[in-house]
């Protein structure tokens, strides 16, 4: 079975405003002659972070999560996890994120992305194999 957490539309159109703003504003500011590219290399540094820092935000705001008899397959929006059906100990409900977790046999909890709270039986039934 297989859950996807999709991106709210109002969040993807914000990040993607701010996303030109700060690249409109960075090339006005050079082309414009206010400051020399070589001098202001602490300002470039800084809107880099910031253009990083949103598209690292918008990648982290989607996901999905696989769940077979051999196991999950993960993907956080920024990497895919493999966790084997062994590793894992119970899955339960995270009312604090309104999701559900995979608790493993080393202790660590792992976010399923895009699975409601109200599908928790049917990713134990999945992981079981029914």
């Amino acid at each position: 079975m297989t859950w996807t957490r999709h991106r709210p539309k109002a969040l993807s159109w914000a990040l993607l405003l701010a996303f030109v703003l700060v690249v409109g504003f960075t090339i006005g500011r050079y082309t414009g002659g206010e400051v020399a590219l070589g001098e202001d290399l602490l300002g470039l540094v800084v809107r880099l972070a910031v253009l990083v820092l949103i598209v690292l935000a918008y990648l982290r705001t989607g996901g999905s999560t696989q769940v077979s008899r051999e196991g999950l397959v993960v993907h956080n929006g920024l990497r895919a996890t493999q966790v084997p059906a062994q590793a894992v100990r119970t899955i339960q409900e995270d009312p604090r994120r309104g999701g559900v977790v995979a608790l493993l046999t080393s202790g660590q909890g792992v976010e399923l992305p895009g699975v409601p709270i109200t599908d928790v039986r049917q990713v134990r039934r999945a992981l079981k194999g029914r």
